[in-house]
């Protein structure tokens, strides 16, 4: 049995290890030799997932943890509207991207049953290299597998623009994850260390540059001192979930199969929970004896595709309850928030949807 990865990302690495775990032969279909990432990408990783890739993996990059994630609004930067923390457990691991890459990518060059392929993926000759594997797992958007077998889509433009960049700022107890939503659209605040975090702010508008990007960046920033910026990274939004994720004997997968807005920290998230699903259901195939093939990914669309939806549904919901709740200058949210700030059983559900999902 062979299995064949396609695309140059971080979801094909640890899906890479994963089968490597259970001495599975793994081509990965790269579009160029792999180069170094460059990016300031964080990656905000709850427990349950954290755990996954730390004893499953065998991880070993230290994250920073925060313990608390507070909510703002415009006009509420002398008190968060509500906050999450959970008792002696931390409600992110936030890891740079690049780190995971890099950590990945070592193993998967030193494994004797992954195989680093370069080939150009969006050339029809795929189409035939593609017959000779047992399972195709496609989490590459823009090839011509994807653009030829995956376009049907439940899509929302958001008509945003997400902005990255790392600011380093004077020292401070920094273990709180912040998230500001302003007029513009939500801004959040992700601890790297005591001297930087990781900054997305999701800008609703027009085109505008970086420039009026960072004012209004240091208009709503009431919390670091600052001493450098980075370059600014910037990407579209929009909600997108896959219709169908299987064709043939290929698997669509990772962000092809569903994207979301970035303001819960939940994208890469809802990744690592499909990796943990199509890892138990490989299991059961091995135990039983049953051939590694499109099987699994049928297995896994009939498991996940419905929590995938109504997960990714909850996030745009979110987003759009304080998209209105700005036009109506927080008449919503602040006595909303003030009754479930005090109510533990919303707390506690939320703390699991964060952690684990639908999932559970």
């Amino acid at each position: 049995m062979k299995i064949c990865l396609i695309g140059q990302n971080l979801t094909n690495l640890i899906l890479a290890d994963v089968f490597d775990q259970k001495k599975l032969n793994v081509d990965i279909y790269l579009n160029k030799k792999i180069q170094k990432i460059k990016t300031n990408r964080t990656i905000a990783l709850s427990s349950e997932n954290f755990n996954y890739l730390k004893y499953s993996t065998n991880l070993n990059v230290i994250p920073w943890k925060s313990k608390e994630i507070k909510i703002f609004t415009q006009d509420s930067q002398s008190k968060e509207i509500i906050n999450f923390k959970k008792k002696n457990k931390e409600v992110f691991n936030l890891i740079t991207y690049s780190k995971l890459f890099e950590f990945f990518l070592k193993k998967a060059r030193k494994s004797k049953f992954i195989k680093l392929v370069d080939i150009n993926t969006s050339s029809p000759i795929i189409l035939k290299k593609i017959k000779n594997y047992d399972l195709v797992i496609n989490s590459e958007n823009n090839n011509l597998i994807s653009k030829k077998f995956f376009t049907n889509k439940v899509k929302k433009d958001y008509n945003s623009k997400a902005y990255t960049f790392l600011i380093n700022h004077r020292r401070k107890n920094n273990d709180i994850a912040i998230q500001v939503f302003t007029k513009f659209g939500p801004l959040a605040f992700l601890p790297l260390s005591n001297t930087k975090t990781s900054v997305v702010f999701s800008y609703k508008g027009g085109s505008i540059d970086d420039k009026n990007i960072l004012d209004i960046f240091k208009k709503y920033n009431f919390f670091y001192s600052l001493t450098k910026i980075s370059k600014i990274e910037k990407f579209g939004l929009s909600f997108e979930m896959l219709r169908n994720y299987t064709h043939n004997n290929i698997l669509a997968f990772g962000d092809l199969i569903h994207r979301i807005h970035p303001l819960a920290g939940q994208g890469f998230n809802m990744t690592i929970r499909d990796i943990q699903i199509i890892s138990k259901i490989v299991d059961q195939k091995i135990s039983l004896g049953l051939p590694i093939d499109i099987s699994v990914g049928e297995d896994f669309q009939y498991t996940t595709k419905h929590l995938n939806y109504l997960y990714g549904k909850t996030i745009d919901g979110i987003y759009e309850f304080f998209r209105l709740d700005n036009k109506v200058n927080n008449l919503i949210s602040t006595p909303v928030f003030k009754i479930l700030n005090k109510n533990s059983f919303f707390k506690n559900y939320s703390d699991i949807l964060s952690d684990k999902g639908f999932n559970i």
